[in-house]
C-alpha cells in the first residue's frame, strides 16, 4: 500500500499544532507572571504605611512611594491585560490549528481506508480468479 497523499500535509499540520500549543503555553506563562507581579505590587503597596509623625519630608517620602507603588500596580494591569490578550490570541491559533490537523488527518484516514478496500476487492477478484481456474481443471 503507498503513501497517502495527505500524510506530508498532516506533518506540516501537525508542526503548525505543535507550534501553536508551545506558543500557548508560553502566552499562559506570560500570564501568570504578569499576574504574580500584579499581585506582588499590591502586596507591596499594603505594606506602606503614611506616617502618623515627623517632619513634612518623611510624609512627602512615604506619599511618593505609594504614589510609585500605584504607578507600578498600573503598569502591571497593563502588562496584564496584553498578556491576557496575547493568551486569547494563541487560544484562537491553537484551536484552527487543532481543526486543521484533525480535519488533514480524518482525510488520511479515509483515504488509506479506500486503498484498503481496494485493495481487498482486488484479493477477492484474485481467489475468485484462482478458484475457478482450480474447478476448471478439476473438471
Amino acid at each position: 500500500m503507498g503513501k497517502s497523499r495527505y500524510e506530508p500535509l498532516v506533518k506540516l499540520k501537525k508542526k503548525s499544532l505543535d507550534e501553536a500549543e508551545r506558543a500557548l503555553i508560553a502566552a499562559n506563562n506570560e500570564v501568570a507572571g504578569a499576574s504574580d507581579r500584579l499581585n506582588t505590587a499590591y502586596q507591596a503597596l499594603a505594606s506602606l504605611h503614611l506616617p502618623q509623625s515627623g517632619s513634612i519630608r518623611e510624609l512627602s517620602q512615604a506619599n511618593m512611594m505609594i504614589q510609585t507603588q500605584h504607578d507600578t500596580i498600573e503598569r502591571c494591569k497593563e502588562m496584564l491585560e496584553r498578556a491576557e490578550e496575547k493568551q486569547q490570541k494563541m487560544r484562537e491559533r491553537f484551536h484552527a490549528s487543532r481543526i486543521d490537523f484533525e480535519k488533514f488527518s480524518y482525510l488520511e484516514v479515509q483515504e488509506v481506508n479506500a486503498q484498503i478496500k481496494k485493495i481487498k476487492a482486488q484479493e477477492a477478484k484474485m481467489l475468485d480468479e484462482i478458484g475457478t481456474i482450480t474447478y476448471k481443471r478439476e473438471m
